[in-house]
């Protein structure tokens, strides 16, 4: 046996005889003894040990590849993946005027007719075989509850469909809230709906500044009572957006929701993102220019921790640490657009060179417009945090240099949060292994 080479090794101050071990392959975290993998290499632990470290990740077997095997991670994803993944982008209107809109200039009034709603549910149809076992659409705008019909047409297509075949139909919506009554809730719970994100950035002042409605006046009442009103039928998810002036206001965010009553148990997660930056030549919203272009940029180590242990000390859920290939590379996901063109990525809808097809004709090889194996290289299969990262996000690469065939290694940003973001779990979840 040898130690793995997709681990990642801290301090314990707390225990200076131990040593903190997480896997970025498994997503598994072990407190050991400094000695434990010592042993592990001489072969002198018991059968039971060296089970436990295998199955955390720690350990591989003598003479694996471990770097070969890394080539076919996605592959296996892939194979396992028993669901059906589809991002219906219902239309490109909005009622609200966002500052930093990430669809700027796209956005109109565009919608999606009712022939290509037939045409998503028949490509539905025709991608779906007989392994899979679950079909979930995430539907988005623009403002998705501006096509609620459509949400509901095309969700009892799908359902009826998914249950001739003995599998589950669910979908989620991201949406700003301001349409999302309980009368709403209620009526599209029945149909699959499971969770909707709605946005909030920053306490009242700060949201209404940033997500006015069209017509200026503020929000942020209205999708309080929303989801007050809705988060006892469906789970309700609270995303906020932050700039580099505004991230220590959202903690009071998360005290005014406990506040409210609308505490962990009310809130299904958590998770706040930094604003993206624009790609060049997109000016519109004409007066925003605040957004960030890369994951590294060094001001995100300090928000991106800070925000994450407010979330988690306060009990809310936020996302774990886990492999994360670039939805690209997933074989069963798909991103539809409101005239039936196909996609990879939401963030390149309307990008030209990206699109994958269409739902009237399927879907065409997007592996060489994409470039799909980027982090197959010495460099990336030679770095610890390769699960964690895949050569990262093509479209942060496009935002910054207006192409996807370099990577966006996120290397200097682990470095300086992987290890405390990992401690913060272990504070605040408290489900660990020890050896």
């Amino acid at each position: 046996m040898h130690v793995s080479k997709y681990i990642k090794i801290y301090p314990l101050e707390e225990k200076p005889e131990s040593i903190l071990v997480y896997s970025t392959k498994k997503a598994s975290v072990s407190v050991l003894k400094k000695q434990l993998l010592e042993s592990a290499e001489r072969g002198s632990l018991s059968s039971e040990s060296l089970a436990t470290l295998s199955d955390l990740g720690v350990i591989i077997s003598e003479g694996m590849d471990e770097k070969r095997s890394m080539l076919g991670f996605i592959d296996g994803i892939n194979r396992s993946d028993t669901g059906m993944s589809v991002t219906v982008v219902l239309n490109m209107d909005c009622n609200f005027a966002c500052v930093y809109c990430y669809e700027g200039d796209m956005k109109g009034k565009l919608y999606m007719s009712l022939e290509t709603a037939d045409h998503v549910v028949e490509f539905i149809k025709n991608r779906f075989s007989e392994t899979k076992k679950s079909i979930n659409i995430d539907f988005f705008g623009g403002e998705p509850l501006l096509s609620k019909d459509l949400i509901v047409y095309i969700s009892r297509a799908v359902k009826s469909f998914a249950e001739s075949k003995g599998a589950e139909y669910t979908f989620s919506l991201v949406s700003n809230g301001s349409l999302f009554k309980r009368k709403v809730a209620g009526e599209l719970k029945a149909l699959g709906m499971q969770n909707v994100k709605i946005t909030l950035d920053g306490t009242a002042e700060l949201h209404n500044r940033c997500r006015p409605f069209k017509g200026g006046g503020g929000s942020f009442d209205i999708l309080i009572r929303n989801i007050k009103d809705t988060c006892d039928i469906v789970k309700v998810g609270i995303g906020g957006n932050f700039g580099r002036k505004n991230f220590k206001d959202f903690p009071r965010l998360l005290d005014y929701l406990e506040g409210e009553g609308l505490g962990p148990g009310k809130i299904s997660q958590v998770k706040f993102d930094p604003v993206m930056g624009r790609e060049k030549g997109d000016t519109s919203p004409a007066d925003f220019v605040d957004g960030c272009m890369s994951i590294n940029e060094p001001w995100l180590v300090e928000a991106g921790l800070y925000l994450r242990e407010e979330i988690l000390k306060r009990g809310y859920s936020t996302p774990k640490i886990l492999p994360m290939p670039c939805q690209v590379e997933l074989k069963n996901f798909y991103v539809v657009h409101f005239d039936g063109t196909l996609y990879k990525c939401p963030g390149f809808i309307g990008k030209k060179g990206f699109e994958t097809g269409n739902v009237r004709e399927g879907m065409t090889d997007y592996s060489d417009s994409h470039k799909l194996d980027i982090w197959k290289d010495d460099e990336c299969l030679g770095c610890e945090y390769l699960p964690l990262c895949f050569g990262g996000c093509k479209y942060m690469t496009y935002l910054r240099e207006g192409r996807v065939d370099r990577k966006d290694c996120k290397k200097p940003y682990l470095d300086a949060t992987l290890g405390a973001m990992v401690k913060q779990d272990i504070r605040y979840r408290r489900k660990t292994k020890g050896a």
